[in-house]
């Protein structure tokens, strides 16, 4: 994927942290050249989602669904419901019964698809007998994990028989499963889709929790990039090693030269 494209994606993922209305007030509105279509919040976990086309109509033409990080108090619940559960709420009947899950992710991402369902479905079918060529999702902390774990609801959705298989691009988001599941996921349920985590060493959230990951045994889902925190690079290898020690949050906000995180007003 070009490094325009992941810096674009960026941009979405912070413009989601933004109810509708604000979008346009943001510098990245204008440097994204990305049009917010519609926007969804579930209700019970207040998990969000907010879909983008391409302003310029000889532009990249991928639907991009950006799901929204923590922006309020039950968001920030929801990161502590760090329970393994069995994975039975991901609309597939063929998850291993020893793939285990993040409970509180499982259960925002299910809500969260129940509202984004109907109404991308309603534009995918709108758009793609004129120029939709790809479904992208992607995020930012919550809203990787909810990106992520939506791709598979949308991948397992029998409306989406002849829709495009779906590409997942995250930004500092968290590891989520067992190797039980990651496998499933890599190999079964995403196995014709490109998966890519972008991470940085910088990020304190990723580097305090990256113990509690290793001690619950989760895996990666795709392969894991390094990248810039303050500016639009990519480096080329895939991420094997540790974290270094990280201590200021302001960075988990930063990721390749764009500020992704919640706004006050």
């Amino acid at each position: 994927m070009q490094l325009a494209t992941l810096h674009r994606l960026a941009q979405a993922s912070s413009l989601a942290y933004l109810s509708i209305d604000k979008i346009p007030s943001s510098p990245y509105y204008q440097t994204s050249q990305l049009q917010p279509i519609l926007q969804v919040v579930d209700a019970q976990s207040e998990s969000g989602a907010t879909v983008f086309l391409p302003r310029s109509p000889v532009d990249d033409s991928s639907v991009i669904v950006a799901c929204r990080g923590s922006a309020n108090l039950k968001n920030f619940g929801t990161n502590l419901q760090f329970n393994l559960v069995p994975a039975t709420k991901l609309s597939r009947s063929d998850v291993p019964p020893d793939g285990l899950i993040h409970e509180g992710f499982q259960d925002a991402s299910l809500g969260l698809w129940g509202e984004l369902r109907p109404k991308l479905f309603e534009l995918l079918r709108d758009e793609e007998s004129t120029r939709l060529k790809n479904v992208v999702f992607t995020g930012h902390s919550l809203g990787a994990a909810t990106a992520l774990l939506c791709s598979i609801h949308y991948t397992a959705s029998l409306e989406n028989v002849f829709k495009p298989k779906p590409t997942v691009v995250s930004f500092g988001g968290p590891k989520l499963c067992n190797a039980s599941l990651a496998r499933f996921l890599r190999n079964t349920a995403l196995s014709e889709c490109d998966v890519l985590h972008l991470v940085h060493d910088k990020d304190p959230v990723l580097a305090n929790n990256q113990i509690l990951w290793d001690r619950l045994g989760f895996e990666n889902v795709g392969v894991e990039m390094e990248c810039d925190p303050r500016n639009p690079t990519v480096y080329t290898e895939e991420r094997s090693g540790g974290r270094s020690f990280a201590w200021n949050i302001v960075d988990h906000c930063y990721y390749m030269g764009v500020f992704v995180g919640p706004r006050v007003f």
